[in-house]
């Protein structure tokens, strides 16, 4: 007679994944996770402005005051740049503005969300994304703001032109790759912060010598027509300068909003000279740097992230 048995039961293992499984499947796994970057970008901009009597207005008041204060100390105290020279600061002070505060608040993004994370299972990247795109939105609020101001104060202030040039259809181009490069930027710092803390500090103090690297406060022009530095080296300078890709958004961002116009200091001797046109050339060098530190740093990140539950 034939003994009848139990076959075995299958035992069930559970194992945590060491490493990444390709940058294309890490995108497909984001994308189904996309409604909770919206959740998290919503909730973050309400609990911050939950109180506030002008609510994401506040967005405005540090650009603003800086622009203020540059404006007196360059337009009326030195006497440099041209008579709208808040609106140019204005201008460059946007992108700087959404790059700095996204680089520095993603850098401890995925630290402070490192207890849920020991918890909870989602994409790791999904704070530091939620993080740039919460600063992303309050960066075209500022810029809804600025166009008013460029095309409806600035003609009324200064008898300027109140169409915008041809250039300005590179704008959204212009808007995506300071995106994509911010948000590369910030992988490989927030990366770097979850192993070693000082990198927040260090950021710091970069972004302060940064701002006066930039042509901000002064056009990348000005290095061309320079007396201080040699004729045989100013060429080399201007475009050296700009195959920093944030130093070229920002320049382009002058471009598109006022075209070709007179920058010369006329309180000074420097000889006449204009702004840059547009130069296609430096937006496919742009484009393609954006596009590769998103990429990089993506990968980067990937290539870590399953290390931060282990940090002590």
């Amino acid at each position: 007679m034939a003994q009848s048995g139990t076959a075995p039961a299958s035992s069930i293992v559970i194992q945590a994944r060491t490493h990444s499984p390709g940058l294309s499947a890490e995108l497909r796994e984001l994308w189904a996770y996309r409604h909770l970057v919206r959740t998290l970008v919503e909730r973050d901009l309400r609990v911050r402005y939950k109180n506030s009597v002008v609510g994401v207005a506040w967005t405005m008041v540090n650009p603003l005051i800086q622009v203020f204060v540059l404006t007196i100390v360059f337009g009326y105290i030195l006497g440099s740049g041209p008579k709208n020279i808040s609106a140019y600061l204005f201008c460059a002070t946007l992108p700087w503005t959404f790059f700095q505060t996204s680089v520095l608040d993603s850098s401890t993004s995925v630290l402070v969300k490192l207890p849920l994370l020991k918890k909870v299972y989602f994409p790791r990247e999904i704070p530091l994304i939620a993080t740039v795109c919460q600063n992303f939105v309050q960066f075209l609020i500022s810029l809804g703001i600025f166009i008013l101001y460029r095309w409806v104060v600035t003609p009324l202030l200064y008898h300027g032109s109140t169409w915008p040039p041809i250039q300005i259809l590179f704008l959204p181009i212009l808007i995506l790759l300071l995106f994509l490069l911010t948000l590369g930027v910030s992988f490989f710092v927030a990366t770097a912060n979850v192993f070693y803390e000082d990198v927040k500090f260090i950021l710091s103090i970069v972004m302060g010598f940064l701002f006066y690297l930039l042509p901000i406060i002064y056009f990348a022009e000005n290095i061309f027509f320079s007396d201080s530095i040699p004729p045989n080296l100013r060429w080399w300078a201007y475009h050296l300068l700009l195959t920093n890709p944030l130093a070229w958004l920002i320049t382009a961002f002058k471009q598109v909003f006022f075209g070709i116009t007179d920058i010369s200091n006329v309180h000074s001797p420097l000889p006449h000279h204009t702004s840059a046109p547009f130069d296609w050339r430096f937006l496919l060098l742009a484009t393609f740097t954006c596009v590769a530190v998103c990429l990089s740093g993506y990968a980067f990140f990937n290539s870590r992230k399953w290390k931060f539950t282990e940090r002590p």
